[in-house]
């Protein structure tokens, strides 16, 4: 009996530890779409606010996880939560209804060991998705448009970082990552 509870206890402390880090910019006017995510058990989101109005991110009663970023003010601020519950949970903005999004969590099948090699992104050029692999813990990843302004600067804590560019324009963006000692400078084609 022991052995079963330990064995149970070490796979949800797996389960618990985030695996990858989904960042959405939150801001007036995103659409369900882009506020909407599927993810592992596990995963964290990262909401980023892209524009200088308050916001918050709160999800609606009933779903499979609860969480309350209280009102946020600035752009640049962000909130994140680890999602541990399968399911789905639909979230809003409570000052501005028409923002809302569904962060639907799917169970982990098995826990396999991934070898990366230094750090790897892709797909370049990205349409929607950029995905950042590494071999360290990213600390925090910035992105700058072509004019050197800063649209983005965001903590991570993963080894695998997911940022949804889908509302970005097309161009090029310089994308720095850091990970332990190390910072990385990438050139991404949006699409």
């Amino acid at each position: 009996m022991k052995g079963k509870l330990l064995l149970a206890m070490l796979f949800a402390t797996l389960i618990v530890t985030a695996q990858e880090t989904h960042h959405i910019n939150w801001f007036m006017g995103v659409s369900s779409t882009e506020a909407s995510l599927t993810i592992n058990q596990g995963d964290t989101v990262e909401w980023t606010w892209t524009d200088a109005l308050p916001h918050t991110v709160t999800s609606n009663a009933g779903g499979a996880e609860s969480f309350n970023s209280g009102n946020v003010t600035g752009n640049g601020q962000t909130f994140s939560h680890t999602f541990v519950n399968e399911g789905s949970t639909t979230y809003k903005c409570n000052i501005h209804s028409m923002m809302t999004g569904t962060i639907t969590v799917s169970a982990v099948a098995g826990i396999g060991e991934i070898s990366k090699k230094g750090l790897e992104f892709y797909p370049n050029p990205a349409t929607d998705v950029l995905t950042i692999n590494s071999e360290e813990v990213i600390d925090s990843i910035q992105i700058y448009d072509m004019n050197g302004k800063e649209i983005m600067n965001s903590k991570s804590g993963n080894t695998t970082s997911k940022i949804y560019m889908d509302n970005y324009p097309a161009g090029i963006y310089y994308v720095k990552v850091f990970a332990g000692e190390n910072a990385k400078g990438i050139k991404v084609i949006k699409n």
